[in-house]
Order: structure tokens, then sequence, then C-alpha cells
């Protein structure tokens, strides 16, 4: 078939301020439109880039075209946090339409390295990042345009492929920055300047979701409510190509792939990948030249990450393209390469969208060729990787949970097995084959490379194993015999247990048991918690219990014997934790019920700092953990207002990542006299740092190179993170993002519930906290686990510390938090927070 590429009307931007743009701006006048439907902006009443068009009146929009026209379907996949509907436009002929089911039905062939009988499957994907918009308004012109369009070109188009229409990806941050800038942008004129308030959002800007993450970081992680239905959607279909629609600086121009082959590629990635989106580039410069705009491609940008959306397709069989748009960040702003406005950003959007659909089209035969070969089973493949855990079933069944999200094989364990040290029971571990359908997928979630050496390369990270993520231990080796297939991960089985007039206890090594404990303090319970093992008679016999146990006496409770049974009953079987009643507090072995190692849990009352220079990200991971996770109600103040709050209601303080300099002299003494009351004050990160610094730890600390040019709290675009990198010079301490490995004191109460003193870390720069005082976490001799850091970077590992405590502040270096999916350090933070109080106490030695 004849290349042909789209026609558009070609206006070069007059010299002054363009407002708005009439419609022929964005399309060839040539194109005649069904007049029955109506252009967006007949539908809005407002010219398409003249304002930011918010989530609500998108969907209003794909809804009438639906309603009007044959040619299209909606389809609502799921909600956002802030229940905002995610709405799909597939737009296609009729006859495709028509049969959906049976298409998608016939996808699940591709997975067998079968060809399906299909046209050809697009996702077209925009505005990820909520303040990114140019994306999110193209999707407007692009639905518009396969809808309306009356040519014989668009006609064919419709009836060789399917095109699902995924128009913003983060409602409830794009909503938050359209509120932004038609609350701030000047009516009678355009204020052009980039510090003006319309282009300089608030905290905590429109870039995350409603808890502030990045969404652009958990396609495989698939924390939230976005993620999963997106990921469920893309799993029924495996479209054939992906794109992904973001902005950059308002200096740079238009990006689209490839990327640079340089280190960029992944060695799981077909080749046959990155040659379609070499071809798809081609097209893309054709096009953009033709309207006069400039653009780059073949730099920066990281094409190994699965996490990304213009990745996650390279994983899966697909072909993912990344644009990224310089952006306006409203109507216009001025730029090192003259006036940028909101309309010309989302026309070179809109026209890569166009072009994406003819050059899949003219490469079919190519991209179904390409989904046989990714899904051929390699059969020689004898290797398998076996991960479990003896105690911790809920974390677990997490990960496998993750796993089968993804359509990953994963098989029951029916043997026990031990590997390097490391026991897997029969019925508490699990094995993924690497020979499978989607053997590249698997690999990455398990990547241990750590030989990565152009670090220029690695600047939005180089750790992607998000099995770390779990602390759970696990090994490659030869495949074992495999048990049945898993189809549905079993929750925790919770045995019966009968009411007890005298105590019960908890095992806290599974890390339910935390929400479980969070339940039973909302209620005013008295919980204690043993610092030290100890054996007891149950009525199933002895069994041994360790650092962390539950203790709930039944007297001196506010409620009665009966009504404890019914609160512990009722919230064991919700929480999957299963309680042991005892009728005496003899112990078998170690320390009796009424000893002082048992010590009483204080309801914890917590305050987040936010805003300011903190980072969103980090302080949104916080909120996130309490309110998603654990339930539990935290109350977050500005850092703004820090010094103006009474400190006294709170026993916990919370700094993430992030600057407090803006602390004045006065607030930092009023921390300091809470802090010598009582109230424990964990920091994170960089605010370790800041602690010390600010002489609330009389240590000094060598302190990583903080970002320049912007506020701390900012999250810095991927490029900046590259070009940072590539400043840092072979004695920075440069360290992308990846994965260390530490050792932490079982004995601590932030490790209660731990079970492997080994622990994975996520850190993003150098180590910052000196390896002296009361260290709870220390790296180990060769710390890096996947990723990569300098030999700078290695050496300040051996004399630094991942956790330390110094009386009632607990210092985390790295971020137990991290994106919402670390599950082994997360247990820590927790611990911190129910525990706090505790961990200024000796805990027992440290045995490095």
């Amino acid at each position: 078939m004849k290349k042909v590429i789209l026609s558009l009307y070609f206006l070069a931007l007059s010299v002054g301020i363009i407002y708005a743009e009439k419609v022929n701006y964005f399309f060839d006048n040539s194109i005649q439109f069904d007049p029955k439907i109506p252009s967006p902006e007949q539908f809005l009443g407002y010219e398409i880039g003249s304002r930011i068009t918010p989530h609500h009146d998108i969907n209003a929009y794909l809804e009438e075209l639906a309603r009007l026209s044959d040619r299209a379907q909606i389809f609502e996949i799921g909600r956002t946090h802030e229940g905002r509907k995610l709405k799909i436009l597939t737009v296609s002929d009729p006859s495709n339409l028509a049969k959906l089911d049976a298409y998608k039905q016939e996808r699940t062939k591709v997975r067998k390295a079968e060809t399906p009988e299909t046209p050809l499957i697009l996702f077209l994907g925009y505005s990820v990042h909520g303040n990114e918009t140019s994306g999110a308004e193209a999707s407007l012109l692009s639905s518009y345009y396969l809808v309306a369009a009356q040519n014989d070109f668009v006609k064919k188009q419709l009836t060789d492929g399917i095109y699902f229409i995924d128009p913003v990806r983060n409602p409830d941050g794009q909503e938050r920055f359209a509120e932004w800038v038609e609350s701030n942008r000047s009516i009678n004129f355009i204020n052009t300047h980039p510090s003006d308030r319309e282009h300089s959002e608030g905290w905590p800007r429109g870039r995350g979701n409603h808890y502030w993450f990045d969404l652009n970081r958990d396609w495989v992680n698939i924390v939230h409510p976005e993620s999963q239905a997106r990921v469920t959607f893309y799993q029924d279909w495996l479209p054939h190509v992906q794109v992904d629609h973001h902005e950059m600086g308002a200096n740079s121009s238009f990006f689209f792939e490839p990327t640079d082959p340089n280190g960029n590629e992944s060695r799981f990635v077909p080749k046959s990948t990155y040659k379609l989106n070499a071809e798809f580039g081609n097209y893309y410069a054709k096009a953009l030249d033709k309207i006069g705009s400039f653009y780059y491609s073949k730099e920066e940008y990281d094409n190994k990450n699965p996490n990304f959306g213009s990745t996650y397709p390279d994983y899966n069989g697909g072909v993912g393209i990344l644009f990224e748009q310089g952006s306006s960040r409203g109507i216009q702003q001025n730029s090192d390469n003259g006036p940028l406005t909101f309309a010309h950003t989302l026309r070179n959007q809109l026209v890569t969208s166009i072009v994406t659909i003819n050059a899949a089209n003219n490469n079919r035969k190519a991209l179904f060729d390409l989904q046989k070969e990714f899904f051929t089973v390699d059969k020689g493949s004898t290797k398998s990787y076996i991960i479990g855990d003896s105690y911790d079933q809920s974390r677990l069944y997490k990960f496998i949970n993750l796993l089968l999200a993804h359509h990953l094989d994963v098989f029951e364990n029916n043997q026990d097995v031990t590997i390097n040290g490391n026991k897997f029971e029969k019925g508490k571990s699990y094995i993924i084959p690497v020979g499978q359908p989607n053997s590249a997928l698997v690999q990455i979630i398990f990547d241990d490379k750590k030989d990565y050496t152009d670090a220029s390369k690695l600047g939005y990270g180089a750790g992607f194993n998000v099995a770390y993520s779990t602390g759970l231990a696990y090994e490659l080796t030869n495949t074992p015999a495999k048990g049945a297939k898993v189809e549905t991960v079993r929750e925790v089985a919770v045995k019966p247990f009968q009411q007890s007039d005298y105590a019960y206890l908890v095992d806290f090594r599974d890390s339910k048991v935390q929400q479980f404990l969070f339940r039973l303090l909302e209620k005013d319970l008295i919980v204690k918690t043993s610092s030290r093992p100890f054996s007891a008679n149950t009525a199933q016999g002895v069994i041994n219990f360790t650092y962390g146990t539950l203790l709930i006496p039944v007297s001196n409770q506010n409620v009665s014997s009966s009504e404890l049974y019914g609160i512990l009953k009722t919230v064991s079987e919700k929480e999957r934790v299963n309680v042991i009643p005892v009728e005496t507090g003899y112990s078998v072995k170690g320390a009796d019920l009424g000893s002082s190692s048992f010590n009483r849990i204080r309801k914890p009352t917590v305050l987040l700092v936010t805003g300011g220079f903190v980072s969103s990200n980090e302080a949104g991971e916080v909120w996130h953990l309490f309110d998603q996770k654990l339930r539990y109600p935290i109350v977050r103040v500005e850092q703004e207002s820090f010094g103006r709050i009474s400190l006294s209601s709170f026993n916990r303080i919370v700094f993430a990542g992030g600057s407090y300099n803006s602390l004045d002299a006065r607030s930092q003494e009023a921390l300091k006299n809470w802090i010598n009351s009582g109230g424990v004050l964990i920091t994170i990160g960089s605010a370790s740092s800041w602690a010390i610094n600010s002489k609330l730890i009389e240590t000094p600390v060598a302190v990583a190179p903080q970002p320049t040019g912007r506020r701390q709290g900012q999250d810095s675009a991927r490029v900046e993170a590259s070009a940072a990198l590539q400043r840092g010079g072979s004695g920075g301490g440069r360290v992308p993002t990846s994965v260390f490995e530490t050792k932490i004191n079982l004995n601590s109460p932030l490790a209660y519930g731990l079970t492997r003193e080994i622990l994975a870390v996520p850190r993003e720069s150098a180590p910052s906290l000196p390896a002296t005082g009361n260290v709870v976490a220390t790296y180990t001799d060769s710390p890096l686990l996947n990723g990569y850091a300098d030999e700078a970077a290695l050496r300040r590992f051996k004399t630094s510390a991942s956790v330390r405590t110094s009386g009632s502040i607990i210092l985390f270096g790295d971020n137990p938090l991290f994106r919402g999916i670390w599950d082994g350090t997360e247990r820590t933070f927790v611990n911190a927070i129910l525990f706090g109080d505790r961990v200024g106490r000796s805990f027992g030695r440290f045995n490095n």
C-alpha cells in the first residue's frame, strides 16, 4: 500500500499574541466533516486552545460522539480515587464495533503465539501527568477526526483498525490543573511571562493523581485504581501500538521515539520492536516538517523501565511510543523559541496521534509478526523463579496477584526446597517459569542486572526489579516440580478461635497484622507488644512467639470480655488475621505475659508536613499509606503553617523528603521542645539530612547534593534528571534509582514482624546518613542488587546507614514507601509510627 501522510494545513504563527485558533489551524480545509457531528468548539462553546478543557467536559464530548455516531462506542473501565469515570472511546467501522466481544476473545490467541483474525488494535493515551494537558486537549480533536471525517482514507483506516482513545489518564490531576489555570489566567489579556501564576502551579500541582503519585511509574506496580483499570483493559486487548503523550519544559520543542539506542534498549525486548520505533519516527518527522514544527529524537529518555506507559507495551508484545511536547503550562508563554501557544502544543500532539494510525496501518504485517515473535515460548528454558514466605502470606499473595494481573504464569510449589539458605515451603511458595509466553516481563520484574556502565543513560532509574520490593526471599533455579497453575490467589485462612477470659496473642509476622492493630487502637483497646521471644501454652499446643507479638489482655479494657471477643472476631475476619486465645500468663519459655517485656502500644496521633518545599510524591506516599492501606486518620499541615499550630496534639510528626529550611528558628525550637517532651519525629531521605544539619541531632553528615534551579519539592522532568546525572562527573556519587542490600537488626522495634536480616531498599542518590549511634539498618559490603552506582557512591555506602535513630528521632536515609510498592521497607516505617517511642531504648546489639 502506498504510504500516505495525512496532509495538514500549514499556518505559520503570526507576529504577536495568538489567543485562539480556528479548526482549520488543526485540519486541512479539504477534509469534509459530518455536519451532524459537532466539533469540540461547537460542543464546548469556545475555540480549542483558548482554555484548558476539564476532564468532565472531555468525557461529555466523547459521550456525545458515541451517542451521535455509529463509528463510536464509549466504555467506563474504572473510577479514580476521587470517583471520576475512566472512559475509553472506541472508534472503528460499525461492522467492527458489532463484533467487539468476539474480537476480544480472538485476541487471547496472541499469548499462544497465534495470529488472531482481528483488525489492528491501537491504544491512544493522553496526559497521564495531569498538568501536561496538550495531550488531553488533542484527544478531543483526534476523536472528532476519526468519528466525523468523511474521506475514503479515514473510512479505510476505520475498517482496518480499532482505536481506543484514553483521553485523560489522570483525571484527578488534570482537573486540578485546569482549575488552577482557569482561576489564575487573566481575562482581558494573555500573560506570557513564565513566572506568572498561570504558569507556576501551587503545591502539589496537577502532575500526580489524588495522592500526588506519578501514574507514569505505576504500570507494573498497579498501586492505584487508574492503573489497575488500565492494565486490565490493556491485557484484555494486547494492542499492537500504544502512544503516550507528555509534555516537557517550555524551551524544548517536540520529542518522538526512537530514544537514544545506546544504553536505552532493554535486552529482554525484541530488536524488531525498536526497528518499528525508528520506522514510525520517519512518519512523525515528515508530518511535523509539513506543518513547520521543530522536533528531535534519538536522544534522552528511558526505554527500559516497564512502569512507563510508553515502555510497558514493549514488554507485552506491542510497540510503545513516547511523545514529549514543550509545554505552555497555560494558554501561552514566552520561550527561548518565541511565543509558545497552547494551540500549537496540542496541534503537534494531534498530528502525531493521527500519523501513528497511518504508520501502524502501513506496518500492519510487521506488528502482527512482532506479537507472534514476542509470545513464542523458548522451549529450551528450564529456569524458574521461586518465591515464598513461611509467615507473611499476605505479602506473598499480594505479589502473586500482581503477577496474575499481568497475565503471567504462576504455579504452586508442591515440595519443600532450600536454595542458598532460603527455605521455600510447600503451600507457602510459588514458581514462576522464565520460559513462558511473556518471558520478557518476568525477567524485568526479577531483573538483578547491576553492571550498567553508561550512567548518562540512566537518569530515570536503573533498578526495575519489583520482586525486591516485596522483601520476600526468592531464587532463580532449575525448574522444580510444578504444582497446579494458579488462577486466583486464596486469602489467608482465618481459623476460628474461642473466647478467653485471660488474654489473646497475635503473631506479628504477617503484614496484615499492622492493619489489625490500628483497628484495635482506634477502639482505645489496651494492646501490648513483646520485646522478647517467648513460648506459650495454647489450645493448639505450645507455640513459639517472636519479637513484636501482640498481647491483648481481657482485664482492664473499656469493654466486657464478651464484647472484646466480638471485636477481635470481627476485626480478625475482616483483616484476615489469626488470633490465639490463652488462659494463663505463665509462659513455657521466656517472659511471662505480665513481664515488663510487654509494652503498651500508645495510639498514634500523626502530623504530616506538606506543601512548600516538601516533595509532593513522598508526602503523597505517606498520605496514601494511612488513608488507603492502614485506613487511619492523620493531620496534614502546610509547611508555612507549621510554626502556628500546637504540636502537643500529636505524638508523631513525619517529614517526608524535601527541604525544611523555611522553618524559622521559633518553629525549630518548638520542634525540639516537642521531641524532648516525648514526641517522635520521623524523617525520610533529604529530610533526614536536614534534621542533622539543623542540629536536631548532633552528628556530622555528608549531605547528598540537592537539585538546583527548582523548588526542592517539585518533581523534575525525566530529561532534567538525565542532564543532572550527566553533569555529576565521575566523582559525583551518582545513583539513578537502583536497589541496594541492607542488613537490619531484627531485635529493633522497627524490624518487628520481619524474619530476614537482609532487606532490599530503593535509592535515588548516594547515601547521606553516617553509620554512627543507634544504627537499625546498614548497607552490606556489596550492596548493589539491581541498577547502577558509581565508585564514589559505592565508597559512601561503606560508611553509611539506611536507618538510624537518635533518641526520639527516627531517620530513614532511603524512602521506605517508594511509589507505594515497597512492602518490605514499608513495614519498618509503620513500625516507626507504632513503636517509635521504644526505639530510643536498648534493643540488643547490632551484628555487622
